[in-house]
């Protein structure tokens, strides 16, 4: 009888834990978030200027660049790994973080290809500096 209560009083203490709580040690969502678009975003630079220079060496340009990046968001090779492998493992944790950086994707390439229009005030004062000109021209 003592057996079976201490299995159920088990059973019932590991059913309460809070499983979405991430780690102290580990990355928050968001800063993971961050911390990959940025990853990213240095490959891309790499892959599209960087390549074409021959002089450089393409493994130590990419490592400067991932150093970088972590500098920048205040984190380590490390503590990314880290953070990586838990969230690896549990995709439920993951799955926000990667379809935000989806979204991110999405908004980039739309304002890559669709760039905002100046606004209606931005044209009004390039045609009266162009007026203002035209005016002291004559």
């Amino acid at each position: 009888m003592r057996i079976i209560i201490s299995f159920l009083a088990i059973i019932l203490f590991t059913g309460c834990i809070n499983k979405t709580k991430i780690p102290a040690e580990v990355l928050s969502q968001d800063q993971m978030r961050n911390v990959i678009w940025d990853l990213m975003r240095a490959d891309e630079f790499i892959d599209k200027f960087i390549l074409k220079d021959s002089a450089l060496v393409l493994k130590e340009e990419r490592i400067k660049l991932y150093e970088q990046v972590f500098q920048l968001h205040g984190t380590s090779r490390e503590a990314f790994k880290q953070s990586l492998t838990f969230y690896e493992s549990r995709p439920d944790l993951l799955k926000p973080v990667t379809d935000s950086l989806r979204i991110n994707e999405k908004k980039a390439l739309q304002n890559q290809y669709n760039p905002q229009k100046p606004g209606i005030d931005s044209l009004k004062n390039k045609a009266r500096i162009n007026a203002t000109k035209f005016e002291k021209e004559k």
